[in-house]
């Protein structure tokens, strides 16, 4: 892994297919940058609505529902050259409807211990936690002795720990009714970013390189184990013992972790806190990783400003499958839960399984660089 700030084989704003060195850069990192892919006259109504809502409540998010399907936002893809890249690399999909705008208010580091069990100054790199999306967040435990099990924990916090519970992030806790899927899955995770982002500590949404590979080889791991995919599968218990007798979620497995140890930092608690690569952006450049590169939103510690960004979760059509419209890290499942209905034999599930098993298959204009074997 690199600890290099630039990002490497970005796009222009006059490209609307990559290169096949940039798709080899793809392939081997899990993400590639796009420069100026996004007009300004954009980027200016998108931050114009963000600001519309956070001045009339002062508090962004409540009304995120409204906020998210304002048209400004789907506009981003919709009527910009990322629409024609997104098409010829990863396949037909369902234009979005919604969006996330993201905003990130500056802040200093706190001795505040939240959900990752040690105090925010203490998670180095602007407090970067990689996560892959689509996992269930909520209570948890306020001590390790309020912990029943900590690979399938089933205390008043979980609800009835099945499919049929959700978190405050209204991902269910289960996708399926089996409880065999413990994640969301979607192919395209894409950001485009509003103002000034071009210095780490601002931020930044920050990636782990080329972890992809890791996580589609634990999948397939988990898999041939024959148990469940996700937490709760083998190899993945759903919490943590973290800090001084605190709990937190396992966003991420050991095994992933380790893979990054040498370049990581620990705290006294032992927690592996893994060096990442920072995503330096300017309004209007944008960026497109994989659904199973594990990232984060890190502290704007030194930015004078929000950070602005709109975030979408892309999914190449699959046969069958659910309409996707832009928001939702577990579009298997609607937005508040519920189930959907699916034509009589397509199992979403099983389907959904195979795909994290084998992300490169959603993206129809990799194959040429998958068959090649370009990672190292």
């Amino acid at each position: 892994m690199t600890d290099e700030l630039t990002q490497p084989d970005d796009v222009m704003a006059e490209a609307t297919e990559l290169s096949l060195a940039q798709k080899r850069a793809f392939h081997r990192d899990g993400f590639i940058v796009l420069r100026q892919v996004v007009a300004p006259e954009l980027t200016h109504a998108a931050k114009r609505r963000i600001n519309i809502f956070a001045g009339r409540e002062g508090h962004l998010f409540r009304y995120y529902n409204e906020l998210a399907e304002s048209v400004e936002f789907p506009n981003l893809v919709n009527k910009s050259a990322l629409r024609d890249i997104l098409l010829r690399t990863m396949g037909p999909f369902d234009a979005p409807q919604r969006a996330m705008p993201m905003v990130l208010y500056p802040r200093d580091p706190s001795a505040d211990v939240g959900g990752y069990g040690v105090a925010d100054r203490d998670i180095p790199n602007f407090g970067f936690v990689p996560h892959l999306d689509g996992q269930w967040a909520g209570d948890l435990p306020r001590n390790q002795n309020e912990v029943d099990n900590w690979h399938s924990p089933r205390t008043e916090h979980f609800g009835s720990g099945d499919a049929r519970s959700r978190g405050r992030n209204n991902t269910p806790f289960f996708q399926d009714p089996a409880c065999r899927l413990g994640m969301g899955s979607f192919t395209a995770f894409v950001g485009v970013c509003l103002n000034d982002q071009t210095e780490f500590g601002r931020g930044n949404l920050a990636v782990l390189r080329g972890a992809h590979h890791v996580v589609q080889d634990f999948f397939r791991m988990q898999r041939a184990s024959g148990g469940g995919i996700g937490p709760e599968g083998s190899g993945w218990p759903r919490l943590r013992p973290a800090g001084d007798g605190g709990v937190a979620m396992n966003h991420l497995p050991d095994a992933i972790l380790e893979h990054y140890a040498d370049e990581a930092e620990r705290t006294p608690d032992g927690s592996i806190w893994p060096k990442p690569t920072p995503i330096l952006l300017a309004e209007g450049d944008a960026v497109i990783t994989l659904h199973a590169i594990p990232h984060c939103g890190t502290r704007n510690e030194l930015g004078a400003e929000p950070r602005m960004n709109v975030y979408f979760r892309l999914r190449r059509e699959r046969p069958g499958g659910a309409t996707v419209v832009g928001d939702s890290d577990h579009p298997d499942r609607g937005w508040n839960g519920e189930f959907l209905d699916y034509p009589e034999g397509y199992d979403p599930w099983q389907v959904a399984i195979d795909k994290l098993c084998d992300h490169w298959s959603e993206w129809d204009g990799m194959q040429d660089v998958v068959a090649e074997g370009s990672a190292p």
